[in-house]
């Protein structure tokens, strides 16, 4: 976002702002709440000339409540002349089989169905809702799960998309005004229960978190807003220093590695992760770009970097660093303290993903790698930490000490996985273990029921960690 795309409470003409024809048709998601609901009455206001086509997605998550704001939307697009287009889908069913968030999912498979439509319909432009209150949500997001500059830079107001680009015009918008907008226009809308089910992170933040700073700074949302404009012209800079910084320091061998040394750290980071993006077309996630900082900083040529996309990092006896395909190996010992957020096992996809909850029994433990520990925080990480499976592992079982390699023998789980997989445990002794459960000492010492404190664990394995 520059400062010209943006201006507080203003709607800017959103195919202005992408460059295109003044007749171009656009796409806009619309769920029906106020957010949609506001930008729909503005742009036929402002922009009655713009064809506009609606897309609504059915996320099968809220029941009869989604269905009402379904027949809601398709009774507006055919009282305002429009055409809607549906997608139907079971997220939760989906979810569970991608082994993904219910958030991530839903996502995904939303912005696939905008992209499709955009593709066969020919239309250049996707417009979204979102607002600088879920600016400031998302920053604030990023920042609790340890961001850099281009997190920091928040929501783009405008970005490439499909076969266009996807604009948010209503940046320049706070909740508030935009319901002040739906109250003067006598505009009608839906409500979407899930947006105060704070079990979320985001709906966590949005409830106890912006109203303490909205308490400090009335206008936080546009401080933010305009932080975040500053931020992304630095952060892009310096990605246009670092993409001239790969197209002279590598070649089909690989990249340079004295130069990577002699690099600015801003620009060897934006360069690693771009020249992978540009090797294997996949991003690089925080602790696999910290593992190729250190072996370029290290240049041990005897040392391998396992990455995404079955490849392994190495630096060449001429000082280039270069992937090969990775061999199966074994995952070396580790400890992890308990943290909340998400948790990556080093060398693998594996993550453990640890959530303050308010409703312990909501936690789905039947995929057996689920568990919800109650009590103060500070107290569960002095006495409980995470490590990876040691030979001859015992859990306490039935009041039976039973081999961990054994049980999950039965339970199907890959050998290679094993070693890999984290256990939760008191000192040496394991009190639960993924796709097995808790021992007998958990049950009994460890977790409480007299605590107001929940915390939901995950244990996330893609099914192609390996």
């Amino acid at each position: 976002m520059t400062k010209q795309q943006f201006k507080k409470g203003k709607l800017i003409d959103p195919r202005q702002l992408a460059g295109i024809d003044a007749n171009a048709p656009v796409l806009l998601a619309f769920s029906g709440g106020a957010d949609s609901m506001a930008l729909l009455d503005m742009m036929q206001k402002d922009y009655p000339a713009a064809p506009i086509l609606l897309a609504h997605v059915n996320h099968g998550i809220r029941g009869e409540e989604a269905l009402h704001d379904r027949t809601f939307c398709e009774k507006v697009a055919k009282e305002r002349g429009l055409e809607i287009a549906f997608l139907d889908v079971d997220i939760p069913a989906l979810a569970k089989e991608k082994r993904k968030g219910l958030e991530e999912t839903a996502r995904e498979v939303r912005y696939a169905f905008f992209a499709d439509l955009m593709r066969k319909r020919d239309i250049p432009l996707l417009l979204t809702a979102h607002h600088a209150d879920d600016h400031l949500e998302t920053v604030l997001f990023r920042i609790a799960r340890g961001t850099g500059l281009s997190g920091l830079s928040g929501i783009a107001h405008i970005r490439p998309f499909a076969v266009g680009h996807l604009v948010r015009p209503l940046l320049g918008f706070t909740k508030a005004e935009i319901l002040e907008y739906c109250q003067k226009q006598g505009l009608d809308f839906v409500t979407d229960s899930t947006n105060t089910d704070t079990t979320y992170a985001r709906n966590r933040i949005r409830a106890d978190v912006i109203p303490v700073l909205e308490s400090l700074y009335a206008d936080v949302s546009y401080r933010t807003v305009r932080m975040s404009t500053d931020l992304a012209e630095d952060d892009s800079l310096l990605c246009d220093i670092a993409t001239d910084f790969v197209k002279q320091n590598s070649t089909a061998n690989g990249m340079n590695v004295k130069a990577l040394r002699e690099a600015h750290p801003a620009i060897r980071r934006r360069a690693l992760q771009m020249w992978f993006e540009k090797e294997r077309g996949a991003t690089l996630k925080s602790v696999h770009l910290q593992a190729l900082l250190h072996l370029v900083e290290s240049g041990d040529k005897s040392a391998r970097v396992a990455l995404p996309t079955e490849v392994s990092a190495y630096c060449t006896a001429r000082g280039r660093l270069t992937l090969t395909k990775t061999k199966p190996q074994t995952i070396g010992d580790y400890t992890l303290p308990l943290t909340i957020g998400e948790s990556q096992i080093p060398n693998t996809d594996i993550s453990i993903c640890i959530t303050p909850i308010e409703n312990p029994n909501d936690v789905d433990r039947r995929s057996g790698n689920a568990l919800v520990l109650m009590g103060e925080w500070q107290d569960l990480q002095k006495a409980l930490a995470w490590r990876n499976r040691r030979e001859a592992d015992v859990i306490m079982l039935g009041k039976m000490h039973r081999q961990l390699r054994r049980l999950w023998a039965k339970k199907g789980i890959p050998t290679e996985l094993r070693s890999a997989l984290p256990l939760l445990c008191r000192g040496e002794e394991i009190v639960w273990a993924p796709f097995v459960g808790p021992s007998d000492e958990f049950v009994g010492k460890v977790a409480r029921t007299d605590s107001s404190l929940a915390y939901k664990i995950e244990i996330n394995v893609p099914n192609n960690a390996f």
